[in-house]
């Protein structure tokens, strides 16, 4: 990962909305809106609670969301989601765990809907 632009330690809660154009790395809480044209990185220890729009999104942490809109969200094995997400790749290590519903913005090649439907 490159360096941080904005890093929001471990014990350090920030209420309200963020707005960046660089990256912004989250060990402790935010409880708001996060806009960044950057990547938003949630620590393991860290947790974002509000509405994401961001260009990509890593989380080894919590994230509680009304809505996340990304082009590219990573949920490593660590990683508890709890919301809806609009995006448009999405990488999910095992371990991740998922409550909510999950929208994929750009259609891929497989399928005539851009489904795959799996064989039994």
């Amino acid at each position: 990962m490159a360096e941080s632009n904005c890093h929001i330690a471990s014990g350090t809660t920030v209420k309200g909305k963020i707005h960046s154009n660089g990256d912004l790395r989250v060990d402790g809480l935010v409880v708001g809106d996060v806009k960044t044209s950057g990547r938003l990185i949630v620590g393991e220890n860290g947790k974002v609670d509000g509405i994401l729009d961001t260009d990509y999104t890593e989380v080894s942490g919590i994230l509680e969301l009304k809505k996340i809109s990304s082009k590219v969200l990573k949920l490593n094995a660590t990683a508890k989601f709890q919301g809806d997400v609009e995006v448009d790749s999405l990488i999910i290590e095992a371990g991740a765990i998922i409550n909510g519903s999950i929208l994929m913005k750009k259609k891929n090649a497989i399928g005539s809907g851009g489904f795959i439907t799996p064989s039994l």
